[in-house]
């Protein structure tokens, strides 16, 4: 049995610990054993494991070249994959002054990685192509979300005249743009009501804003996605970077159609389930939200549950043909 062991700094990142849990699953721990090592984030020098296979689950950075290189000099045998959660296209674009030295550090970093998993085929051609990784290390394999249960949720039923109820959940903070999402909703005004849920360093903000519109309600965290998800007709995501999206997984589970940013890897998870287009300023949002709202409802939604049923499957396959090759 292979001993796979995934090194972490940064629990409270959901969606990165949640995806672990694909490992968890029948078909792969017959064949695999899983084990989680948290690592400080001022680590320099990589620990010597026990290992078949290491997955790191952090961003590199100028910082963390040391503990990218040891730990192929402390772990010479083992097999060394790296799952790049977080840097996109996008992230590069409103986050990085020069582009130059921030691909040669990924360069550096990622040199001694047997295998990069990218979460988004979006993700992958930027790294492929812009940063410059070698294309044959390189591959696809969609975050894992681990619910399921929305599959069993009824799917949505529009009424006419009453208002599109909008759902967007996740960290308040400025990557996901719900700044503008709430200034646009609020100019559209009681023809769309907007379901707003999370927590962050943006709350205060959000909330204030928020209050000023009697078509949004905000939420703090939720813990049942499902219920949340119930009383919404669709989910709209304008991030401004995101390199997959787990919340758009999740409301195609439950058959909510999506309105999503077109960047990075959101585009991928549209297919007939609803629109990715330009969602950087509120203007941008309101044209949007307009444009959705002239498609047809209920094939979007039909769509949204049927092109990701498959998507467990796809995934835990993926994962055993890459730890058996």
């Amino acid at each position: 049995m292979l001993k796979i062991v995934h090194l972490l700094d940064d629990f409270g990142m959901g969606g990165v610990v949640r995806a672990l849990g694909v490992f968890d699953e029948p078909e792969l721990a017959r064949g695999a054993s899983s084990d989680t090592v948290p690592i400080a984030r001022n680590a320099y020098v990589a620990p010597k494991l026990d290992a078949d296979v290491i997955i790191t689950h952090f961003p590199a950075s100028w910082a963390r070249i040391g503990f990218f290189w040891t730990l192929r000099l402390r772990n010479p045998k083992a097999r060394l994959i790296h799952i790049e959660h977080s840097y996109t296209r996008s992230f590069e674009h409103h986050n990085v002054p020069n582009t130059n030295r921030f691909r040669m550090l990924l360069r550096l970093a990622l040199r001694h990685f047997d295998e990069i998993v990218c979460v988004s085929d979006g993700q992958r051609k930027w790294l492929t192509g812009a940063v410059g990784l070698e294309p044959g290390r390189c591959r696809t394999i969609h975050p894992w979300s681990g619910r399921q249960e929305l599959l069993a949720i009824p799917a949505p039923e529009r009424r006419s005249g009453r208002p599109l109820r909008l759902a967007a959940y996740g960290r308040f903070s400025e990557v996901k743009n719900f700044a503008a999402l709430i200034d646009a909703v609020a100019k559209i005004g009681p023809s769309v009501e907007l379901q707003l849920a999370g927590s962050g360093p943006d709350e205060a903000d959000l909330h204030r804003a928020a209050q000023a519109a009697s078509n949004i309600t905000t939420y703090g965290p939720i813990s049942d996605i499902g219920g949340f998800l119930k009383s919404a007709d669709a989910v709209i995501v304008p991030s401004k970077w995101e390199a997959f999206g787990l919340v758009a997984t999740e409301a195609r589970l439950a058959a909510r159609p999506i309105i999503v940013g077109d960047i990075d890897g959101l585009p991928e998870q549209v297919g007939n389930a609803g629109l990715a287009a330009k969602c950087d300023s509120a203007d941008d949002i309101m044209r949007a939200i307009e444009r959705f709202q002239t498609l047809p409802f209920d094939q979007m939604s039909h769509a949204a549950r049927q092109e990701v049923s498959g998507m467990r499957g796809q995934i835990i396959g993926q994962w055993i043909a890459l730890l058996q090759s």
